[in-house]
């Protein structure tokens, strides 16, 4: 990886450009060669523990939600241990902190080659549970996980998980992964995307040689891309909360909504607005793949974390 460097900035008439002072910092070399080299960044200390405690608000008032934000999808995995929210940034507004913060923002636009979508907002609870919380998988389903890109290519889509409670202890429900494992394609082949051949296993608590058990403390965020092979391990200490929010660029379909209802737009700065493909009422078809003021219009969010 002695030749692995962050693309060539942008030049003056790049869509990328602007002359106003972003809020966001890029991924420094190193930590763009290691998201390169392992498919996965372990950024620590993202959120303060007050924005933790403001996450965990959030987290409660979901749990108090009347009903789900999306309907059942057959791809769904239904666990009695995990309760998951999808759209969650429908009825939740204090995620758009969350969305919007430019610690969030800038390893995305240096992953994501600065064309920010966002494809999914989940709010995850995990509850303890004696076996693997989930099994190994790729993400996206099928035809997403048969891609296999260039090294030193753009992502196609992104995850990041937000931890809000302490799984720095094994056997938390931790994020299993196995470095390097983006840049292989799975030998089985399935509608769920699960691997047989790890996740028998699994069941018996057998890891690869390779894995590696993420101990995250809360506000940590682990990044990485749909093509990682992963899991999450059994939990035998407390239950786990945290936040998946799914990207892709511009041009991508979501994952769990058609289009945001315009009272949910309303209430977001230019830039969360913008992630959630909103190009306001004058919008070209061309706008999806050659947003010409994109770089004025991510400069800039609301004001958080500052």
């Amino acid at each position: 990886m002695e030749e692995c460097m962050l693309r060539a900035g942008v030049s003056n008439i790049s869509t990328a450009s602007t002359a106003s002072e972003r809020d966001w910092q890029p991924l420094s070399d190193e930590q763009f060669c290691s998201y390169e080299k392992d498919g996965y960044l372990l950024l620590r200390s993202v959120f303060n523990e007050a924005e933790v405690e403001l996450g965990l608000a959030v987290v409660s008032d979901a749990l108090a939600m009347p009903h789900p934000t999306i309907g059942q999808h057959a791809s769904f995995a239904d666990y009695s241990h995990t309760i998951r929210v999808r759209n969650a940034v429908d009825g939740l507004p204090g995620l758009d902190y969350f969305l919007d913060h430019p610690r969030l923002v800038g390893p995305l636009m240096t992953l994501l080659n600065h064309s920010v979508h966002i494809l999914g907002t989940e709010v995850f609870v995990r509850s303890t549970h004696a076996d693997a919380l989930e099994y190994w998988h790729t993400d996206g389903g099928e035809y997403l996980q048969r891609l296999q890109l260039a090294e030193g290519s753009p992502s196609l889509q992104v995850k990041a998980q937000i931890f809000l409670t302490d799984v720095t202890k094994s056997n938390s429900g931790n994020f299993l992964l196995i470095p390097g494992s983006h840049r292989k394609i799975p030998n089985s082949r399935n509608m769920l995307c699960y691997m047989d051949e790890l996740d028998e296993p699994l069941k018996q608590g057998i890891l690869p040689e390779d894995a590696v058990e993420v101990k995250a403390a809360p506000g940590d965020v682990l990044v990485f891309p749909y093509s990682l092979w992963h899991a999450v391990s059994k939990n035998v200490v407390r239950t786990r909360k945290t936040f998946i929010f799914r990207y892709g660029n511009l041009w991508h379909r979501p994952h769990d909504y058609l289009t945001q209802p315009q009272r949910v737009l309303d209430r977001m700065s230019p830039r969360l607005r913008r992630m959630f493909g909103d190009f306001g009422d004058n919008v070209h078809p061309s706008d999806y793949y050659k947003p010409v003021d994109q770089g004025d219009i991510m400069a800039q969010g609301g004001n958080y974390g500052k």
